[in-house]
């Protein structure tokens, strides 16, 4: 349906593993921790509850990430889950009818996709295993399905073409070079400390424009992003709206004009001075062309625009990591998936 919904629906994890008996196959034992509550998400009337099979399923999906950056990728997969049913609900509430057959057709597919693949377990039974239901996973489809309804109804030809010219820079592969002076902040930093490492920035600014220093020199003396350390003077090089920058950083230096200097912003990596030092336009592609990606990329927007407002009036509560999220390697029973994780939040440089 979307990015922020969960994947791998067939590929479950079951988070322990057992023999059933000398000379039988191996089946897998249900651990009764996959059903601890990590979330509670309550928003227009309705309840959701995120579990740790829902965590694990999710985190199983990406590359294992260091043991200091777990507490990060639980947060950041839990979030994406609140988000899921967030969604859900207020799709729910637009009452967009979903005919059972097309729901029906959707878990025929899925059936005969595990037989191509070799899987011999019945769907049910491995949905059972893994703390769901056919239940679930066909509310799971309904809302797909929903949100395939809904954003065609939305994404009319009107709309994406506006949606073209507002995003111009992106869809016309707009370049800016920029550099940067990065001050890191860690992501749990107090107000106090942001507004410290914002007033540092606020005066190398003010050298900076008044004359007293040129950018590339405070880069190389006060810049704490590690790729600066052999004196590159901050720069990062051309780049573009997808170019992997998270958006924190890349819509601000698309706003400025070739030679300025930002304000201090923020990032999940800390505070930035941005300095864009050439800029070369780029040139909008042909609509009939482009219009499956421009509607990719307006429901991607839609989405995060309803999930921004529908949480300012959820009720989520978060637990905290549970401490044996992560397996040790030692300790991972035999057929069991490495630890989970996401994708690591990188270094430094301000990607994504």
């Amino acid at each position: 349906m979307s990015r922020i919904v969960r994947t791998g629906l067939l590929g479950l994890i079951a988070v322990g593993w057992a023999g059933v008996g000398q000379g039988q196959e191996a089946k897998p034992k249900r651990d009764p921790r996959i059903d601890q509550v990590m979330a509670t998400v309550i928003s227009r009337g309705q309840t959701d509850k995120v579990t740790r099979a829902d965590v694990v399923r999710l985190l199983s999906q990406y590359p294992p990430v260091q043991a200091d950056e777990r507490e990060m990728a639980y947060r950041q997969a839990v979030d994406l889950l609140v988000n899921f049913h967030v969604l859900n609900h207020y799709l729910s509430a637009q009452r967009i009818q979903v005919p059972e057959d097309k729901v029906d057709a959707q878990i025929d597919r899925m059936k005969e996709q595990m037989k191509k693949e070799g899987q011999t377990a019945d769907l049910q039974a491995v949905l059972a295993q893994n703390g769901s239901s056919m239940a679930e996973l066909k509310k799971e489809i309904a809302n797909k399905l929903r949100w395939s309804e809904f954003t065609s109804s939305k994404a009319t030809d009107a709309e994406l073409r506006r949606f073209l010219n507002q995003h111009r820079d992106r869809f016309a592969g707009t370049q800016v070079r920029a550099s940067h002076i990065l001050v890191k902040v860690d992501s749990n930093a107090t107000q106090e400390q942001k507004a410290k490492a914002r007033q540092k920035l606020e005066a190398i600014r003010k050298d900076i424009v008044g004359g007293k220093t040129t950018f590339a020199a405070a880069a190389n003396k006060y810049s704490e992003d590690p790729a600066n350390a052999g004196g590159a003077g901050g720069d990062l090089d051309y780049f573009t709206l997808d170019s992997g920058f998270v958006e924190e950083f890349a819509n601000p230096a698309f706003k400025l004009k070739k030679g300025e200097v930002s304000e201090p912003i923020e990032t999940p990596f800390g505070m930035h001075l941005i300095h864009v030092t050439d800029r070369k336009e780029g040139r909008l592609p042909d609509f009939e062309k482009v219009k499956p990606f421009l509607a990719q990329r307006f429901n991607m927007e839609l989405e995060k625009q309803i999930v921004t407002e529908e949480r300012k009036t959820a009720k989520i509560e978060v637990q905290p990591m549970p401490k044996d999220l992560f397996a040790n390697e030692p300790a991972q029973q035999p057929g069991a998936p490495a630890a989970p994780a996401v994708p690591p939040p990188g270094g430094a440089r301000p990607r994504q």
